[in-house]
């Protein structure tokens, strides 16, 4: 009896085990694909997520797609690149939701725009205020060496007459 559900037991796990080695399997070769795609055609990692990043945007303005089966790879065949696209969609949105979408996209630029020149202004302002206190520090050395040379010759004279004095008392 014990003999049976040992062997119940391996043959459930070895059915999960087969799946997530299938699933590795699978996970490794898109990979593969991928670095390979990417070093025949040029095309980086990075520049791959952008580009779908930007098409799943602009695309879902006017299409509801099923983002997760979204597909998009670059090959190179015959001196030349090919984009390959595969885009479920879902159904076409109106026109209604067309300008919703848009006029969502334009506010978002608005606010990142926005939200850049705050920076822009709070970087002007650490600038300015590093500036003024150069051109503060500037100014004291400046005025320290002139009150310097101002003392400069001062002394000389009271030396000179210093000299004077004890030559007419000699």
């Amino acid at each position: 009896m014990r003999d049976i559900f040992s062997d119940l037991y391996d043959k459930v796990l070895s059915f999960f085990n087969a799946q997530t080695q299938d699933e590795t399997k699978v996970v490794a070769k898109n990979r593969l694909k991928t670095v390979l795609m990417q070093d025949r055609v040029g095309f980086s990692e990075r520049a791959m997520q952008m580009l779908k990043d930007d098409m799943l945007e602009s695309i879902s303005r006017y299409l509801e797609i099923n983002v997760d089966s979204f597909d998009l790879s670059i090959d190179a065949a015959d001196n030349a690149t090919v984009l390959h696209l595969s885009i479920p969609v879902l159904r076409t949105r109106t026109d209604e939701e067309i300008d919703e979408a848009l006029s969502i996209a334009e506010k978002v630029k608005i606010e990142k725009t926005e939200e850049i020149v705050g920076e822009i202004k709070e970087l002007v302002k650490e600038k300015a205020q590093a500036l003024a206190d150069q051109i503060t520090e500037q100014k004291e050395e400046t005025e320290d060496t002139e009150t310097a040379e101002k003392e400069e010759p001062k002394e000389k004279e009271n030396k000179e007459k210093s000299k004077k004095q004890i030559k007419e008392t000699k």
